[in-house]
This record gives C-alpha cells, structure tokens and sequence, in this order.
C-alpha cells in the first residue's frame, strides 16, 4: 500500500467540501512535494514497556543472553547496571531518550573511572538494542552515545617486597591460602570465585581454572601454596565444593566484591598501596617472563587469547632488567 497516496487522499477528501478544485489542486500538488522528502511507514503496535513491568523485561533480557551463551558473572552484571539505572530515573521505559542517558552517565563518571562507566554504557546499549528488537521501544537511545575514551595507564606489579609483606600480615589460613594462590597461579578474579575443590589435584599441585570464553586451563602451584591450602581446607569447619567460600553458612562462592575486600584489607596491614586483584597476576605474569618462560607457553598459562596480550609481560621485565642495569653502572 502507497501510504503517502493514502494521506493525500485523506486530506484532500475531507477539505473537498470547503475548497474549491483549484484550492484543491494546490494542497494536492504542495502535500506530495513536502512528502517526497520522506519514507512514510505506519506507526507499530508495540507490547508495553512501561517503568511498571521493567523487572520482567529485565528477566526476559537475561534468559535471552543465558540462551545466547553469557556466563552468570556477565548476567549478574547486567542484572545490577540495568536495574540501578531504571531504579535512578524511575521512567517509562519508552520516554527514556538519549540525553536521560548521558545525564546518568554524566552522574556516574563524578565517582568512578571511565572503564567502569563505559562498561554501564555498554551493558545499557545491549539491554535498549533488546528492546528495539523486540519492538518494546521504537528506537535504542544508548546508540547515539560513542564509546567512553579509556585512558591506558601501565599497571606496575607487585614488587617481591610488597608480597613478603602482605604474606607476613595474614591474620588467618584463608588469608595466607588466598595470596599464595594468587600468587602462584595469576588467575582472574572470576576464576578465583569460581574454582572448586574438585578442581584441585594436590598430589601434582595443580588447579582447572575456568577462563573467558568457556576455555579451560590447568596450572599449577607451588608447594609452600599446596600447604597453605591444605591448613585452609582442612582447618575451616565447614563443608562447601568452592575452595574460597563464605564463612557464613550455606558457604557459597565468595562474590567478587568479597575477594577484593579481602586482599585490601591484608595491603592495609602491611603497608602496600593499591591493592587489587589483577596486580597479583601482573605480579605472576611478570615474574614469569623474569625466569623465561617461553611466551607461547605464558599465553596459555595466563588465558590469553592473543599473544600481543602475554607480550606486555615481557616488555615490563626487560625494563625492570634495564632498570638493574642502570643501578649497576651508578654504583
């Protein structure tokens, strides 16, 4: 069906009766030259989306993802950003335009890093392109909003001083297991939550870890690790199938916010600033191109997808090397 000729006739029609043929001729000809301009489609039926049913939208949107092959961190992520969002406007879903987004964005990034607010971006734009899809609104508001530019700044590993220290300060077995275990192995922060008891072979000090992308990699520990682990397990009074769990029953996986706030707790007391997950597998990546171990053979062991990745390890121990080396000629 032509609907600019379905509009044209609709007009001219209903005016017949109060203008002339000439008058008529005229709003014919000036209505399809300001229509050419435009592609004129009907307006779409669309399902509700309103602020009141957002739950359900959201629970919609995360099965979709589950079926798509997201793991539950990644559902649990865009639970948390999609519903802090909706519970800060407390909108209709449908008037939510893109300035209401770049106002929160705005807000967020007061407080936070650009990564952390980008990564809100991007968890936003998924959720409204779902909605666009699936004809609940009529066009994505988060689209127009470009990526949130990323300042790369070169992360500096732990020094083997700083990890004397922190060993030193562990006031428990969990404490002491914990760094010995990222230190041993350079494994991420979902991964720590995630590994179990069943995925530890103690006899040959070795761990399954469970990486992005559903990849699964074998590392191993060092002795002094495997009898930390031992003392933890065996020492902490309860039964749970995760190797680091809550204290407090049922004694499920420690969340990731708990995995920090352990090891910034143990900086702390010993006097170590900056103290975060991904500086301790800096720390392992590091320490392992220090001793040359093949680049190939660290990819693996780091669950790198790219060996551009792994090559970082390598540039930041040939500095540390230039650095001693420049010590020995001041002397």
């Amino acid at each position: 069906m032509d609907y600019k000729e379905h509009i044209l006739q609709t007009v001219t029609q209903a005016l017949s009766l109060h203008l002339g043929a000439t008058q008529i001729s005229l709003l014919s000809d000036t209505l399809v030259s300001a229509l050419s301009a435009y592609d004129i489609t009907p307006k779409k039926e669309l399902p509700s989306a309103d602020f009141m049913d957002s739950e359900q939208l959201i629970r919609n949107f995360i099965a979709c993802k589950r079926i798509e092959g997201c793991k539950d961190s990644t559902l649990e992520c865009y639970h948390y950003t999609i519903t802090a969002f909706l519970e800060e406007i407390k909108m209709d879903l449908r008037n939510v335009d893109t300035s209401v987004v770049r106002l929160y964005l705005g807000l967020k990034g007061r407080e936070n890093q650009n990564s952390y607010v980008d990564n809100i971006r991007r968890n936003l734009n998924s959720f409204f392109q779902w909605l666009e899809d699936e004809d609940y609104i009529v066009k994505n508001p988060v689209k127009k909003i470009k990526a949130i530019k990323i300042d790369k700044k070169i992360e500096i590993p732990f020094s083997d001083e700083d990890i004397v220290k922190m060993r030193d300060t562990c006031r428990t077995d969990k404490e002491t297991a914990l760094i010995d275990f990222l230190v041993s192995t350079g494994a991420r922060r979902n991964e720590v939550c995630n590994v179990k008891i069943a995925d530890l072979n103690l006899d040959n000090c070795t761990v399954k870890i469970y990486g992005k992308g559903g990849k699964e990699r074998i590392i191993g520990f060092s002795a002094n690790c495997k009898v930390h682990l031992l003392n933890y397990i065996q020492g902490r009074g309860y039964t749970s199938e995760y190797l680091f769990a809550q204290d407090r029953a049922p004694h499920d996986k420690l969340s990731k916010e708990s995995l920090h706030t352990y090891v910034k707790r143990i900086g702390q007391r010993a006097g170590v600033t900056n103290v975060h997950l991904h500086r301790f597998r800096k720390y392992f990546g590091t320490y392992m191109a220090e001793r040359g171990v093949d680049i190939r053979y660290l990819k693996d062991m780091m669950g790198h997808s790219k060996i551009e990745t792994t090559n970082s390890y390598y540039i930041y121990a040939n500095l540390k090397k230039v650095q001693e080396l420049h010590r020995t000629l001041a002397a």
